[in-house]
């Protein structure tokens, strides 16, 4: 079989898994309970299995429907990836179930790392506004007695294109509605809307991870305290060696190195594509294997593969 011929095969093999997956996630997402349930569900092994599966169902669902319309290097590379470390969490979870609340702490430490960021940029934001604000202050008319209200018009314009044009080329959020809304009053709306909003959200998520090490056992904050690796979580899952390979080809390919800015292969080659989408292929139906396998669906039929590509061909 030609390489090519071979990568439309998995192509139609991991697309042809979308109905089975979509199956295979109902059992996990019903019963959750209702939200009294969920303060003692969420300190529950049990809870975060169901919680995770459901959820990476869905996500695999979502990929092999959404992202092999067209097959590209870097889209590619990155789903390879995420469901390599989708497995090392499902298999951690099978090896032992306090990783399941490993997943919860996880959670909310991703959380919390995502709402300080965001603060310290919106932060930044109302600095960067406040900067601009002062520059699009025009000189009065009554201190340029020397021009026409009509150059004066003309000046005031002028400048603040100059001022939009400049903040044009900052990363910023809110540039649209500065200029709609002027800068000063969209750094007044971010200092005291979106600011406090975010704040609030820190300080819940601080709560959160309190009452964690408040709620569990001591082997099991031992357990998530540690910072994670994937390198080394990847080899308490016995899959060390899928890591190694997947990750020393995103990083030659998806990271601005001189390797991958100083080479002539700036794509996978066609055998390259096919070896990881059988990769791809193979890690989806392991995933729904440990699914077909937890006490929510073990009557329901595992997704099979539709027509694999012999790869020895």
């Amino acid at each position: 079989m030609k390489h090519a011929e071979q990568a439309e095969k998995y192509i139609e093999a991991i697309r042809g898994l979308a109905v089975s997956l979509d199956r295979l996630s109902g059992p996990f997402r019903t019963d959750i309970g209702t939200d009294e349930d969920q303060f003692c569900d969420k300190y529950s092994s049990d809870h975060w299995r169901r919680n995770a599966y459901g959820n990476a169902l869905v996500r695999l669902r979502q990929l092999s429907e959404n992202n092999f319309q067209i097959v590209e290097t870097i889209g590619l590379l990155a789903v390879a990836r995420y469901v390599f470390e989708l497995s090392v969490w499902l298999r951690l979870f099978e090896k032992d179930a306090r990783y399941c609340l490993v997943y919860y702490k996880q959670l909310l430490e991703t959380q919390f790392r995502y709402y300080e960021d965001t603060l310290a940029h919106m932060r930044q934001e109302v600095t960067l506004l406040k900067s601009f604000e002062e520059l699009d202050r025009p000189v009065s008319l009554q201190e340029r007695k020397d021009i026409s209200v009509v150059e004066y018009g003309d000046m005031v314009r002028q400048n603040m294109s100059r001022i939009d044009a400049m903040a044009s080329r900052h990363f910023s959020l809110y540039l649209e509605d500065a200029k709609t809304n002027g800068y000063g009053f969209q750094a007044y709306l971010v200092e005291k809307k979106a600011i406090p909003s975010i704040e609030s959200a820190i300080d819940e998520l601080k709560n959160e991870l309190l009452e964690f090490d408040n709620h569990v056992q001591t082997d099991v904050r031992d357990l998530a305290r540690p910072r994670w690796q994937w390198r080394g979580m990847s080899k308490l899952a016995g899959i060390e060696h899928e890591h190694d390979y997947i990750y020393s080809y995103a990083s030659k390919i998806l990271h601005a190195t001189p390797a991958s800015l100083t080479t002539n292969q700036k794509n996978l080659e066609i055998q390259e594509v096919c070896l990881f989408l059988r990769y791809i292929h193979v890690k989806i139906l392991e995933i729904a294997d440990l699914a077909h396998g937890q006490p929510e669906c073990r009557l329901q039929v595992a997704p099979q593969p539709i027509n694999p590509p012999d790869a020895a061909r």
